[in-house]
Protein backbone atom coordinates (compact mmCIF):
# COMPACT_ATOMS: atom_id res chain seq x y z
CA UNK A 1 0.00 0.00 0.00
CA UNK A 2 1.64 3.54 -0.84
CA UNK A 3 2.24 5.79 1.15
CA UNK A 4 0.97 9.40 0.47
CA UNK A 5 3.71 12.00 0.12
CA UNK A 6 2.85 15.51 1.91
CA UNK A 7 4.33 18.85 0.72
CA UNK A 8 6.66 19.72 2.91
CA UNK A 9 6.17 23.02 4.81
CA UNK A 10 9.24 25.06 2.88
CA UNK A 11 8.54 24.31 -0.45
CA UNK A 12 4.89 25.58 0.36
CA UNK A 13 6.13 28.80 1.15
CA UNK A 14 9.09 28.85 -1.10
CA UNK A 15 5.96 28.41 -3.30
CA UNK A 16 3.93 31.10 -1.82
CA UNK A 17 6.79 33.71 -1.56
CA UNK A 18 7.78 33.59 -5.19
CA UNK A 19 4.15 33.80 -6.33
CA UNK A 20 4.02 36.86 -4.20
CA UNK A 21 7.10 38.44 -5.81
CA UNK A 22 5.39 37.21 -9.39
CA UNK A 23 2.47 38.95 -8.19
CA UNK A 24 4.19 42.11 -8.13
CA UNK A 25 6.21 42.03 -10.66
CA UNK A 26 3.93 41.19 -12.92
CA UNK A 27 1.40 43.65 -12.09
CA UNK A 28 3.85 46.42 -12.60
CA UNK A 29 4.60 45.33 -15.97
CA UNK A 30 0.79 45.13 -17.20
CA UNK A 31 0.79 48.77 -15.53
CA UNK A 32 3.80 50.21 -17.70
CA UNK A 33 2.15 48.68 -20.97
CA UNK A 34 -1.08 50.44 -20.23
CA UNK A 35 1.23 53.66 -19.19
CA UNK A 36 3.23 53.42 -22.36
CA UNK A 37 0.96 55.46 -24.82
CA UNK A 38 0.25 58.26 -22.04
CA UNK A 39 3.27 60.40 -22.89
CA UNK A 40 2.16 60.26 -26.66
CA UNK A 41 -1.05 61.09 -26.23
CA UNK A 42 -0.10 63.99 -24.01
CA UNK A 43 1.96 65.84 -26.38
CA UNK A 44 0.11 64.90 -29.39
CA UNK A 45 -2.85 66.80 -27.61
CA UNK A 46 -0.56 69.88 -26.15
CA UNK A 47 0.74 70.23 -29.61
CA UNK A 48 -2.44 70.57 -31.55
CA UNK A 49 -3.78 72.80 -28.79
CA UNK A 50 -0.79 75.46 -29.23
CA UNK A 51 -0.30 74.91 -25.75
CA UNK A 52 3.61 73.47 -26.94
CA UNK A 53 5.41 74.97 -30.09
CA UNK A 54 7.36 71.76 -30.85
CA UNK A 55 5.86 70.67 -34.12
CA UNK A 56 3.92 67.36 -34.27
CA UNK A 57 7.03 65.31 -35.51
CA UNK A 58 9.04 65.61 -32.63
CA UNK A 59 6.16 65.43 -29.95
CA UNK A 60 5.31 61.97 -31.67
CA UNK A 61 8.78 61.15 -31.91
CA UNK A 62 9.45 61.74 -28.04
CA UNK A 63 6.32 59.92 -27.38
CA UNK A 64 7.04 56.92 -29.17
CA UNK A 65 10.57 56.86 -27.65
CA UNK A 66 8.89 56.68 -24.12
CA UNK A 67 6.21 54.06 -25.52
CA UNK A 68 9.11 51.54 -26.69
CA UNK A 69 10.85 52.47 -23.30
CA UNK A 70 8.20 51.41 -20.77
CA UNK A 71 7.45 48.25 -22.93
CA UNK A 72 10.85 47.23 -22.83
CA UNK A 73 10.96 47.58 -19.13
CA UNK A 74 7.46 46.07 -19.06
CA UNK A 75 8.78 42.64 -21.06
CA UNK A 76 11.67 42.57 -18.54
CA UNK A 77 9.42 42.66 -15.53
CA UNK A 78 7.13 40.19 -17.25
CA UNK A 79 10.22 37.80 -17.98
CA UNK A 80 10.93 38.48 -14.55
CA UNK A 81 7.66 37.43 -12.78
CA UNK A 82 8.17 34.01 -15.21
CA UNK A 83 10.93 32.64 -13.33
CA UNK A 84 9.17 33.38 -10.30
CA UNK A 85 6.22 31.60 -11.19
CA UNK A 86 8.35 28.68 -11.99
CA UNK A 87 9.24 28.26 -8.84
CA UNK A 88 7.31 24.57 -7.59
CA UNK A 89 4.97 25.53 -10.90
CA UNK A 90 4.17 21.92 -10.68
CA UNK A 91 1.59 22.60 -8.10
CA UNK A 92 -0.62 24.69 -10.25
CA UNK A 93 -1.04 21.01 -11.97
CA UNK A 94 -0.57 18.19 -9.88
CA UNK A 95 -2.38 17.09 -6.96
CA UNK A 96 -0.99 19.21 -3.98
CA UNK A 97 -1.44 16.83 -0.39
CA UNK A 98 -0.68 18.64 2.77
CA UNK A 99 -0.63 17.28 6.29
CA UNK A 100 -2.97 18.82 8.78
CA UNK A 101 -0.63 21.35 10.00
CA UNK A 102 0.73 22.25 6.90
CA UNK A 103 -2.88 22.25 5.94
CA UNK A 104 -4.39 24.71 8.75
CA UNK A 105 -1.48 27.04 8.51
CA UNK A 106 -2.37 27.71 4.90
CA UNK A 107 -5.69 28.15 5.92
CA UNK A 108 -4.65 30.71 8.36
CA UNK A 109 -2.50 32.69 5.69
CA UNK A 110 -5.85 32.52 3.28
CA UNK A 111 -7.65 33.70 5.83
CA UNK A 112 -5.81 36.52 6.99
CA UNK A 113 -4.84 37.52 3.10
CA UNK A 114 -9.01 37.49 2.59
CA UNK A 115 -9.46 40.73 3.82
CA UNK A 116 -6.43 42.43 2.01
CA UNK A 117 -7.56 40.80 -1.70
CA UNK A 118 -11.06 42.55 -0.83
CA UNK A 119 -9.57 45.61 -0.07
CA UNK A 120 -6.76 45.53 -3.23
CA UNK A 121 -10.15 44.51 -5.19
CA UNK A 122 -12.43 47.18 -4.18
CA UNK A 123 -9.59 49.77 -4.60
CA UNK A 124 -8.68 48.37 -8.56
CA UNK A 125 -12.28 48.30 -9.67
CA UNK A 126 -12.87 51.97 -7.71
CA UNK A 127 -10.32 53.04 -10.07
CA UNK A 128 -11.50 52.00 -13.31
CA UNK A 129 -14.89 52.96 -12.83
CA UNK A 130 -13.45 56.41 -11.97
CA UNK A 131 -11.58 56.48 -15.40
CA UNK A 132 -14.47 57.36 -17.33
CA UNK A 133 -14.69 60.84 -15.57
CA UNK A 134 -12.29 62.28 -17.06
CA UNK A 135 -13.63 61.50 -20.78
CA UNK A 136 -17.51 62.57 -19.16
CA UNK A 137 -15.17 65.89 -18.29
CA UNK A 138 -14.32 66.45 -21.96
CA UNK A 139 -17.81 66.39 -23.13
CA UNK A 140 -18.49 69.67 -21.00
CA UNK A 141 -16.49 71.58 -23.50
CA UNK A 142 -18.70 70.39 -26.64
CA UNK A 143 -20.70 73.16 -27.13
CA UNK A 144 -17.61 76.08 -26.89
CA UNK A 145 -15.03 74.32 -28.70
CA UNK A 146 -14.77 73.04 -32.41
CA UNK A 147 -14.78 69.42 -33.32
CA UNK A 148 -10.97 69.25 -34.06
CA UNK A 149 -10.74 71.07 -30.85
CA UNK A 150 -12.92 68.73 -29.14
CA UNK A 151 -11.09 65.40 -30.55
CA UNK A 152 -7.33 67.33 -29.34
CA UNK A 153 -8.53 67.76 -25.93
CA UNK A 154 -10.54 64.12 -25.59
CA UNK A 155 -7.10 63.01 -27.12
CA UNK A 156 -5.52 64.53 -23.34
CA UNK A 157 -8.21 63.73 -21.63
CA UNK A 158 -7.92 60.22 -22.38
CA UNK A 159 -4.68 60.10 -20.80
CA UNK A 160 -6.13 60.34 -17.52
CA UNK A 161 -8.42 57.31 -18.14
CA UNK A 162 -5.97 55.34 -19.39
CA UNK A 163 -3.90 56.20 -15.97
CA UNK A 164 -6.38 55.54 -13.69
CA UNK A 165 -7.07 51.98 -15.42
CA UNK A 166 -3.61 50.83 -15.23
CA UNK A 167 -3.76 51.76 -11.97
CA UNK A 168 -6.76 49.77 -11.23
CA UNK A 169 -5.55 46.94 -13.56
CA UNK A 170 -1.95 46.75 -11.20
CA UNK A 171 -4.01 46.32 -7.88
CA UNK A 172 -6.57 43.62 -9.80
CA UNK A 173 -3.55 41.65 -11.26
CA UNK A 174 -1.52 41.49 -7.94
CA UNK A 175 -4.44 40.25 -5.54
CA UNK A 176 -5.63 37.71 -8.40
CA UNK A 177 -2.29 35.96 -8.72
CA UNK A 178 -1.83 36.13 -4.96
CA UNK A 179 -4.99 34.91 -4.37
CA UNK A 180 -5.09 32.03 -6.59
CA UNK A 181 -1.89 30.79 -4.70
CA UNK A 182 -3.41 29.34 -1.72
CA UNK A 183 -6.43 28.53 -3.96
CA UNK A 184 -3.44 26.36 -5.59
CA UNK A 185 -2.23 24.67 -2.48
CA UNK A 186 -5.53 24.14 -1.39
CA UNK A 187 -7.14 22.92 -4.17
CA UNK A 188 -10.60 24.99 -4.37
CA UNK A 189 -12.41 27.16 -6.81
CA UNK A 190 -10.23 27.14 -9.91
CA UNK A 191 -8.06 24.34 -9.10
CA UNK A 192 -9.94 21.65 -7.85
CA UNK A 193 -8.04 18.05 -8.77
CA UNK A 194 -10.42 17.44 -11.39
CA UNK A 195 -9.32 21.17 -13.25
CA UNK A 196 -6.18 20.98 -12.79
CA UNK A 197 -5.66 17.62 -14.46
CA UNK A 198 -8.04 19.40 -17.27
CA UNK A 199 -5.73 22.13 -17.16
CA UNK A 200 -2.70 20.22 -17.48
CA UNK A 201 -4.00 18.53 -20.77
CA UNK A 202 -4.88 21.94 -22.20
CA UNK A 203 -1.56 23.47 -21.26
CA UNK A 204 -0.19 20.24 -23.53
Amino acid sequence: MSQTKYLSQSSVQDFLSARKRSSTLIAIGVMLCIFSPITLLILISLTRLDILTSSINFATGIGVIVLILLVAAAVALFIAGNHWLKVHENFEYEECNLSEETKEQVLKLSREYENQHLVLKIIGITFCILSAISLMTGSLFIGSLSNSRIDDLMTGLSTATIFLVGIGVFFLVKTNIARDSFNIILQIEDYTTEKKASKKIIEK
